[in-house]
């Protein structure tokens, strides 16, 4: 990535600006608050939420971030949208920033998940693990594009000079 594309990259996070907070307050005046990411696309604040719900509001609270620029899946030729025509995003930093303690191996930083197919995604809990995926990732294109297709392409140009239907001419 050369540097201006990844200035453009952080310049679209937002990853600066004025320090903001969430909140989630109870109609009896609790509440519970944290760090709100310039980068996240939607303030999670609530407030009237019944006093015994507050635990479940923030463990529901997910901060979030979508990478949409790339149409279509890694597995087919879709155009890129799901069955209501939203864009599919190719990509997302989540983060759920309460511990919650039935599934405590939960990250309380930011994840980024890559959607591969409709069906299929995986999730890079560091920026250590997206780096392994993009190896894994290009190793495959570099073979698929160096190996694969050339095979591929005298294979069906080969297929279209020799092959015959039932009903066509016999050479």
């Amino acid at each position: 990535m050369s540097a201006d594309e990844e200035a453009a990259a952080v310049a679209e996070l937002r990853t600066t600006g004025t320090p903001r907070t969430w909140r989630l307050t109870t109609t009896n005046g609790v509440a519970v608050s944290g760090y709100l990411p310039p980068w996240a696309f939607e303030d999670p604040s609530e407030s009237d939420i019944d006093p015994d719900r507050l635990a479940v509001a923030a463990i529901d609270v997910e901060l979030f971030h979508y990478f949409d620029g790339v149409p279509g899946s890694l597995t087919g030729t879709d155009h890129g949208t799901d069955i209501d025509g939203y864009m599919t995003p190719f990509g997302a930093i989540t983060c759920r920033p309460c511990p919650d303690r039935e599934v405590p191996d939960r990250p309380v930083h930011p994840v980024l998940t890559v959607q591969v197919s409709d069906t299929e995604e995986t999730v890079c809990a560091d920026p250590d693990e997206l780096g392994a995926l993009i190896t894994r990732l290009r190793t495959r294109t570099d073979y698929l594009d160096q190996h694969v297709r050339p095979a591929f392409i005298v294979v069906y140009e080969d297929w279209q000079a020799h092959h015959r239907t039932a009903t066509g001419p016999v050479p």
